[in-house]
């Protein structure tokens, strides 16, 4: 899954996958929720301008 958007971009991205990190007042919840739910899990953000976060969750058998 690829989600993106043009928002003002994530200030630390190393940080934004953490719990309660957050850049709106939130709980901080959604990112690291979905990081620990994936196989692979990036977040690619340009201050200012966009973020790009892509998930990729493997078939199990």
């Amino acid at each position: 899954m690829v989600a993106r958007d043009h928002g003002p971009g994530i200030p630390d991205v190393p940080m934004a996958p953490q719990d309660g990190y957050s850049t709106n007042g939130g709980r901080g919840l959604g990112l690291p929720t979905a990081r620990r739910m994936m196989d692979e899990f990036e977040v690619v953000s340009a201050q200012g301008r966009r973020t790009t976060i892509t998930m990729k969750r493997w078939a199990r058998r």
